[in-house]
């Protein structure tokens, strides 16, 4: 199972190297058979792993459920799998081991790109617990997700709630989403967001 988290990990950073060098022109985008091929070459890794797991569940003694789950959590993670990877965190803590949690972090920012509402409510109620340091690393986490996927008011609003909470966005993260915001600002509602967001910046001190 480490050799196809490995393979995978490898794999999702040739994607995003391809995609980029295609962003910038240096190589023409993917056609719908290599996204195809693409799309296969993963599920068939994703299978592999998925057989590999059940057949150490089957053999294997229930002590190692733990690191089993976890090794599908990693799995779905490189795979950018949010429903998949949510799923295992909650195994994990079914047989008793506890993910780390910069992995729910690294879980609720895929599932924000993906725009999963309902795993997003789910993993933020462990917010509720933790300290305003962690608090603000986790709402960062769900704030790039969705500035990753594009998901642009549903950031404004996040970064919005983070100041409400005494939560102050990095510089980097604030410029992101102003700048998502202004791009679409002849879109319906847009101009009412931006300058609420700017309102809410100005009364923070950071415009």
């Amino acid at each position: 199972m480490t050799a196809v988290v490995k393979e995978l990990d490898e794999f999702s950073k040739a994607l995003r190297k391809l995609k980029g060098f295609a962003r910038a022109g240096f190589v023409a985008e993917l056609d719908m058979e290599n996204v195809g091929l693409i799309e296969k070459y993963q599920s068939d890794l994703l299978a592999d792993g998925m057989r590999l797991s059940g057949w150490a569940i089957q053999e294997g003694s229930s002590s190692l459920y733990g690191l089993i789950h976890e090794r599908l959590l990693a799995m779905y993670i490189c795979a950018g799998r949010a429903l998949e990877a949510e799923r295992q965190l909650w195994e994990m803590k079914l047989v008793g081991k506890q993910a780390d949690g910069d992995l729910y972090d690294i879980v609720l920012a895929i599932c924000a790109s993906q725009k999963e509402s309902n795993a997003i409510a789910r993993l933020l109620t462990r917010m509720e617990i933790l300290s305003s340091l962690c608090k603000k690393k986790t709402s960062s986490w769900l704030l790039r997700g969705y500035i990753k996927g594009g998901h642009i008011n549903d950031a404004a609003q996040t970064l919005i709630k983070m100041l409400d909470l005494g939560l102050y966005p990095d510089y980097l993260d604030r410029a992101a989403v102003m700048q998502g915001l202004r791009k679409r600002i002849q879109q319906p509602g847009n101009v009412e967001r931006y300058l609420n967001l700017c309102k809410h910046l100005y009364g923070a001190s950071l415009i």
